[in-house]
């Protein structure tokens, strides 16, 4: 009969593979529950700047109507995978983290009271922050979507001139939903 002894370094080395593998798996469903978030809102927030920039005195009004449908359509997305999955507590705490985000940018809007323009770079600046946050434990990926939507913010905020929503529509918009569906191709490879 063969000797079944695990050495210290053999066992080492499986807990290491074992930790490797938990952590690859977390990834991939981080990355798979948040690719569809990530599309919802990109497709959202590409119509808000869009309608904005043909109707510039409804745009308030809208933004409105899109933050309602986002914060709905992320209840959705998290009341789905409560039912689908054995989902944890921290898609409700995700979500509450948005609703936090969201509280403090009228907290500065209110002590600040931005131009239009300034308005319009400051929400994907505080939803784009809770991303890269959100990075530092669910993945880089998540930190390199969230610095480049800001980058391409800042860039359109100086450089867009009166094209300034179409680029956002473009630039945010569309950045978040090729970051949801990278993310869902990630999530398939891992």
């Amino acid at each position: 009969m063969a000797d079944m002894t695990l050495n210290p370094d053999d066992a080492a080395a499986s807990l290491s593979e074992i930790a490797a593998v938990e952590q690859r798996t977390r990834r991939t469903v981080a990355y798979a529950r948040s690719s569809a978030s990530f599309i919802l809102w990109g497709v959202l927030v590409a119509i808000g700047y869009t309608f904005g920039h043909f109707f510039p005195l409804l745009a308030r009004s809208g933004w409105f109507v899109v933050f309602g449908c986002g914060f709905a359509g992320s209840a959705l997305l998290v009341a789905r995978r409560r039912r689908d999955t054995n989902a944890t507590r921290i898609d409700r705490r995700l979500l509450y983290g948005k609703l936090v985000l969201y509280g403090y940018g009228w907290v500065l809007m209110a002590l600040l009271s931005p131009t239009v323009r300034q308005i319009n770079a400051l929400w994907p600046s505080v939803f784009m922050l809770g991303v890269v946050l959100g990075g530092l434990w669910l993945g880089r990926f998540f930190v390199i979507c969230g610095l480049g939507v800001m980058a391409l913010t800042v860039i359109g905020y100086f450089w867009a001139g009166p094209w300034f929503d179409l680029w956002m529509a473009a630039a945010c918009g569309g950045g978040m939903v090729l970051c949801g569906l990278a993310l869902r191709r990630l999530g398939e490879l891992a």
